[in-house]
């Protein structure tokens, strides 16, 4: 269950990455745009790299569409997960959906018989940050299904995930192997719950992000809930022709 969390996480964090040229101004990117996120556990070591690369560019009547290939390896660069997304950004807002972030099959997992089903909101980001704003809640489940009843039996009722108290709460310079940015600082919570086999588990973190325009997200930060490092995120390279 943690290694898919982890994945999780790193497509939420890709995902904030990905918006439109022109449609949202903190994410600023163009055909062949390239960033790469390194994951790493709370001691500073290496556990997955994420990069994502912009295929396509496209015009809507509200914002505009883009293709991209996502990719994520082990700490071995090892490739766990490789998939291509489509997101949207429409009258300067945007929102992600999810589901294309989720593989069809839980291939990741070892589980090539079991189907990963996403239900539930848009993550959505304004194209107007400013400090002391609030942004949307989040509220979603990912299920896992499959035909076999055993192993339906066993996977339970899925993943429900909330995250609320989404704040922009400052500005300031952060420096990171890609460079050093200007960026807002934004904190929210989660809220993770699993029910497998009859059994409740709860996750309940607190996150630090800092985005900057043209760039996207530059690092994040999870805190579990007695307020200790559990893991960090953080730009590693960056390339926008």
């Amino acid at each position: 269950m943690r290694q898919l969390l982890i994945l999780f996480i790193g497509f939420l964090a890709i995902s904030f990455n990905l918006n439109a040229q022109s449609c949202n101004p903190f994410f600023n990117y163009t055909e062949g745009t390239m960033v790469e996120l390194t994951h790493y556990n709370a001691k500073g070591k290496e556990e997955t790299t994420q990069k994502m690369t912009i295929k396509s560019v496209s015009n809507t009547a509200s914002g505009q569409v883009m293709i991209a290939d996502i990719t994520i390896s082990d700490k071995k660069d090892e490739e766990v997960y490789a998939n291509e997304v489509e997101l949207a950004c429409e009258n300067g807002v945007f929102k992600m959906d999810m589901s294309s972030f989720i593989p069809p099959t839980a291939q990741a997992t070892g589980m090539e018989d079991v189907k990963i089903v996403f239900e539930g909101d848009y993550m959505s980001f304004p194209s107007n940050l400013s400090v002391g704003s609030s942004l949307d809640d989040v509220n979603f489940v990912m299920k896992m299904e499959s035909e076999n009843p055993a192993l339906a039996a066993v996977m339970g009722k899925g993943t429900t995930t909330s995250i609320t108290n989404r704040k922009v709460v400052s500005k300031e310079s952060l420096t990171t192997p890609a460079g050093t940015f200007d960026c807002y600082k934004i904190t929210y919570d989660s809220r993770i719950e699993t029910q497998i086999m009859g059994l409740k588990k709860v996750f309940e973190t607190s996150t630090v992000e800092w985005i900057s325009e043209g760039v996207g997200i530059v690092k994040t930060e999870s805190y579990d809930k007695k307020g200790k490092l559990d893991y960090y995120t953080e730009l590693t390279a960056f390339h926008n022709q």
